[in-house]
């Protein structure tokens, strides 16, 4: 994870370096709709297993305006992970679900507080939807089948909808533009993974023409 950021930051940096503070950028940021390409780094905590992390990718849609904008975007992890969910008709009061994959579809508003030339750090508050995969419960042989309550309490906590926060930057290079942003969804105790899910990404956008009909 250290090393990943590091990569990041080294890329932004070089970037930073390279961007022409002039309008040209500017002209090629307002009233845009670009369209990206991201990769980056899920992490959250199985319940009984610990902190884990997962490659995370995705696509996102970016309207721009001058001081704000509309995001969306779909995004696919995909992982095999443990957890362990509470049942009181269970030897250990718990059973153990193998968890496959997370997909999430994200809605934000963002805002664009000011420019540096070519570099534009924004943040956004949005809405999610997260769906995991399939979902197998471990039989142990030396425990009680798992009953119908139990088989719909995994089935409803595989999804769950949440407001979430972001912030990043998008440094611009004609009509191309590289990104690095960070996405934190609050704790939720009726989720399989209930801790805080953070998204670190990093991707690629491209300018495809205005968003304004002339």
């Amino acid at each position: 994870m250290q090393k990943l950021r590091l990569v990041v930051v080294a890329l932004v940096a070089t970037f930073v370096v390279s961007a022409s503070a002039n309008a040209q950028e500017m002209r090629n940021f307002d009233n845009s709709w670009f369209w990206g390409f991201k990769s980056g780094v899920n992490t959250f905590s199985a319940p009984g297993h610990g902190n884990t992390s997962t490659v995370d990718l995705g696509i996102d849609w970016l309207i721009t305006r001058t001081k704000g904008g509309l995001y969306v975007s779909g995004n696919q992890s995909i992982f095999e992970r443990k957890v362990e969910v509470f049942d009181p008709t269970a030897r250990r009061n718990e059973r153990t679900v193998l968890v496959n994959d997370m997909r999430r579809i994200s809605f934000a508003a963002v805002a664009f507080p000011r420019h540096f030339g070519g570099i534009t750090p924004y943040g956004g508050i949005g809405y999610t939807i997260t769906i995991l995969g399939d979902t197998r419960i471990v039989v142990d042989s030396a425990d009680t089948f798992p009953n119908n309550a139990f088989f719909d309490k995994v089935e409803t906590a595989r999804s769950r909808g949440a407001v979430f926060g972001m912030g990043g930057v998008q440094i611009q290079t004609k009509r191309a533009a590289i990104f690095a942003q960070e996405t934190m969804l609050p704790s939720n105790s009726s989720f399989l993974f209930s801790s805080v899910l953070s998204f670190f990404e990093f991707g690629v956008r491209y300018n495809f023409g205005s968003s304004i009909d002339r």
